[in-house]
């Protein structure tokens, strides 16, 4: 399941074409709920994505990945925007089993400084709809979303 998600992270062209929005100093912490206790990281460098064993010194964001939301991750088929509605849809999803559970560890000005946001609007159309159909209208309430997020304690699988 790893080295799944390490494949469509460095192999994928809509990963790839994500990844040239963000910044090459933008970290993330990958944990997966079927592997307690293991930490891994997202890494951009030399021109791919890399998940590595071990945590972010410094991340911007942790995901929690289960086998399920990886297999639709690797379903899905289109570019930036389909990947992107997929990966907002499995953190919704209510099913341990399809979700990707999330927190936001930046805050707002390094998300932008880091290209996240520009990477939203690369998303195009498809997820502004996303976004709207969740109460995210306006930048304003992306930045106050972002700050609820952001507020919120480490998981318990963050801890182990």
């Amino acid at each position: 399941m790893i080295d799944r998600l390490a494949d469509l992270f460095r192999e994928h062209e809509a990963w790839i074409a994500a990844a040239r929005h963000i910044d090459p100093r933008a970290t993330s912490s990958v944990y997966f709920s079927h592997r307690p206790g293991e930490v891994w990281r997202l890494e951009h460098g030399g021109g791919e994505t890399q998940l590595l064993p071990g945590a972010a010194p410094d991340p911007d964001l942790v995901f929690r990945f289960s086998p399920g939301a990886v297999a639709r991750l690797e379903a899905t088929r289109g570019g930036i925007s389909a990947f992107a509605v997929e990966l907002f849809s499995r953190m919704l999803d209510e099913d341990p089993e399809q979700r990707v559970d999330f927190r936001i560890v930046a805050d707002f000005r390094r998300l932008a400084t880091r290209g996240y946001v520009r990477l939203l609007l690369a998303a195009g159309p498809r997820v502004v709809a996303f976004g709207l159909a969740h109460g995210v209208a306006s930048l304003g309430a992306l930045r106050r979303l972002v700050a609820e997020l952001r507020s919120r304690d480490p998981a318990d699988w963050e801890r182990s």
